[in-house]
């Protein structure tokens, strides 16, 4: 497969691969109180960041996943988008993303989604994406429902959070292939 793209984003920032030198921005970024809370693997030391950067660009280069990391204009790490592929046989992924406090409350997690999914729509061929929030975090309610990723229900219990143990119902949001860009 060729070299996974990045992405333009508003006021200069971008959407772009991972790198080994990103492993301490990883485990710093996860200390952060609300990315931890609502993070779904905890990456806390080196050593796990590199194995997940090492992951994730071989999920693009076998179809089963992309990451990006989300950069300022002097390329600082600001934020992820990550999706990985859970059902080949029909196509179905899911997705996840954070931003750092620095970042949050400009649109960049809205226009990565939206832009990202046409990524992996268009190169990996994928057919539905679904998208997991605690209910609770009406701040990612909004993020999915802007970047063309409609409501679709609750799910019960249906996350357990690593840094605390809890439980979550969780909304589901999918969007498909075949579904409009957002505007």
């Amino acid at each position: 497969m060729s070299r996974q793209p990045g992405q333009s984003l508003a006021y200069g920032h971008r959407l772009r691969s991972w790198t080994t030198s990103d492993a301490p921005v990883l485990v710093l970024a996860l200390r952060d109180p609300l990315v931890r809370h609502y993070a779904s693997v905890l990456l806390d030391d080196r050593d796990t960041a590199l194995g997940a950067v090492h992951d994730w660009n071989g999920q693009w280069q076998d179809g089963t996943g992309a990451a990006w990391a989300i950069t300022t204009p002097g390329d600082e790490v600001i934020g992820q988008i990550r999706f990985g592929l859970f059902d080949s046989g029909l196509g179905t992924a899911s997705v996840g993303y954070w931003l750092l406090p620095e970042a949050r409350g400009r649109g960049l997690a809205t226009q990565a989604v939206a832009r990202a999914s046409g990524i992996v729509f268009q190169r990996l061929g994928w057919h539905r994406v679904e998208l997991y929030h605690a209910v609770e975090n009406t701040r990612s309610c909004g993020v999915a429902r802007r970047s063309g990723y409609p409501l679709e229900g609750v799910m019960r219990e249906a996350m357990r959070y690593p840094d605390d143990g809890r439980r979550s119902d969780e909304h589901l949001h999918a969007r498909l292939v075949s579904d409009p860009d957002p505007d």
